[in-house]
């Protein structure tokens, strides 16, 4: 593609070479001869730094933050505010592959993947080919890939569009971070449709504060075409924000029929008469536009039931019959990594989680609380990510205290910094002293396996299926699941 073509719609200070264009890239590992290399800036390192070498493995061109004033072996184009330059020339280069397939997106503090993964569910059933790009990776049918962040950069994000596309594949529904949105990574994404989970706070290692966590979360809203579709979990307190900010009709779901907001009547155009909960199934009785109907899922708890509800207002809002939402929903028996069962041979009953907020924490720990027998003994096994946010981290602790009998606090993810000051964050939030500390993951579960009783819910938090531990700026081979699984007792 000519180079001209990809910087279509970006302004440039200077008249553009007459190059031929046969692939475009952020990572300088990953330049091929002829090819465009995007020197993005980044929180630790930058683009720019990495241009002789994208310049040695056969760049023919380099686009870079202005003003630059060093002298390269090949042109270099500057240009203003190079993430969105980026996703228009994603956008450009694979001849915007979004326009021509339908593009979900959801954003919220919590339950994307959840939402994602019944939503695509119902679609399939409804014999709609579809794929989910989110935390998971991306996946349809039975093919995984990982695509290492929950919303890919720009380029990766239209180079899998353009892919699917060509797979025959119909919808897309994208989990999109507050971290992509802030970044421009989707600001080219033609989204068909965008869904609002929740808000509480989280990234604050990354955002400023919880406004300007608030604001990117906001932009997917902002995005939308004025024709476009928006739903909205009404029930949260930050319902009315994006509620405004979508341009389109906005569809809005509860828990109950009405709700405190001020705006409009109160009234939810999806919501919920009656609920049943319990350890083992969450059914719920639902009113959407007068018609009456039921839902039956293997996943467990109010905040599944929103997430129910979310992949549920969405289905409705796309015209899918009640009856394969209710069949999808059915075929959801769980979401790995997400309040998953694991088989062991150490008694009572172990579940894994990503959780990784408070609200998240008072969510999982509440509803297990709540749903659980008197006699059960609750064990939160847990820790906390370093160089991220450090404000989290006491109120992580208050809620785990809260909700268990006894807490095993070790290691999750410390990256540069030290477990001592990771630990001595989370026992501001601590009061009772039912707390040890194990600092190695694998010592800390291997004890807590030995010691539960058959009366004893084991939580590990954090981690999820993920298989490493980041210690210092290393990938460390670590597997909470595999170590469940394995143990001999």
């Amino acid at each position: 593609m000519f180079l001209q073509q990809i910087m279509n719609g970006i302004h440039t200070r200077a008249p553009l070479p007459d190059l031929d264009i046969n692939g475009l890239t952020h990572d300088s590992r990953q330049v091929i001869p002829g090819g465009l290399f995007v020197a993005l800036p980044g929180l630790h390192v930058q683009g720019i730094e990495y241009i002789p070498q994208a310049i040695d493995n056969g760049a023919a061109v380099v686009v870079g933050p202005s003003p630059q004033s060093q002298t390269f072996l090949c042109p270099y184009i500057e240009v203003e505010n190079l993430p969105a330059a980026y996703s228009r020339m994603a956008a450009n280069f694979y001849q915007h592959p979004s326009r021509r397939i339908s593009v979900i997106g959801i954003t919220g503090t919590n339950g994307k993947t959840t939402t994602s993964e019944i939503l695509a569910a119902i679609l399939r059933v409804h014999q709609l080919p579809t794929a989910v790009i989110g935390t998971l990776g991306l996946r349809w049918d039975q093919t995984r890939q990982s695509t290492g962040f929950t919303t890919p950069e720009a380029n990766q994000v239209h180079r899998i569009l353009s892919d699917l596309r060509e797979k025959d594949i119909q919808r897309i529904v994208m989990e999109v971070s507050s971290h992509a949105l802030k970044q421009c990574r989707v600001d080219d994404v033609d989204f068909n449709l965008a869904v609002f989970t929740n808000f509480s706070q989280d990234h604050l290692d990354y955002h400023h504060d919880m406004d300007d966590y608030l604001e990117s979360k906001l932009r997917l809203f902002h995005l939308l075409p004025p024709d476009r579709p928006a739903i909205v979990n009404r029930d949260d307190p930050h319902a009315e924000y994006f509620i405004e900010a979508a341009q389109g009709p906005v569809v809005t779901y509860s828990l109950r029929k009405d709700t405190d907001l001020s705006d409009s009547s109160g009234q939810t155009d999806l919501w919920v008469t009656e609920m049943g909960l319990s350890l083992e199934i969450t059914v719920a009785n639902l009113v959407y536009q007068d018609q009456a109907f039921s839902i039956e899922s293997r996943l467990m708890g109010q905040y599944n039931l929103e997430n129910l509800l979310a992949a549920t207002a969405t289905a409705l809002t796309l015209g899918i019959p009640i009856t394969a939402i209710q069949e999808g929903i059915s075929t959801v028996t769980t979401v790995p990594g997400r309040l998953e069962c694991i088989p062991s041979a150490a008694k009572g009953r172990i579940f894994i989680d990503y959780a990784h907020t408070p609200d998240a924490y008072a969510n999982l720990l509440g509803t297990i609380r709540q749903l659980a027998s008197r006699d059960v003994e609750i064990i939160t096994l847990f820790g906390c990510g370093g160089d991220r946010d450090r404000a989290k981290r006491p109120l992580m602790a208050a809620q785990a205290e809260t909700y268990s009998d006894r807490l095993i606090i070790t290691s999750d993810n410390p990256r540069t910094e030290s477990l001592e000051q990771i630990n001595a964050d989370i026992m501001k939030g601590l009061n009772h002293g039912k707390h040890v500390v194990i600092n190695d993951r694998r010592e800390a579960l291997l004890n807590v396996l030995g010691n539960m009783t058959d009366r004893s819910i084991l939580l590990i938090l954090g981690k999820g299926r993920e298989d490493y531990e980041v210690i210092g700026t290393e990938k460390v081979y670590h597997n909470d699941v595999e170590i469940v699984e394995t143990y001999q007792g």
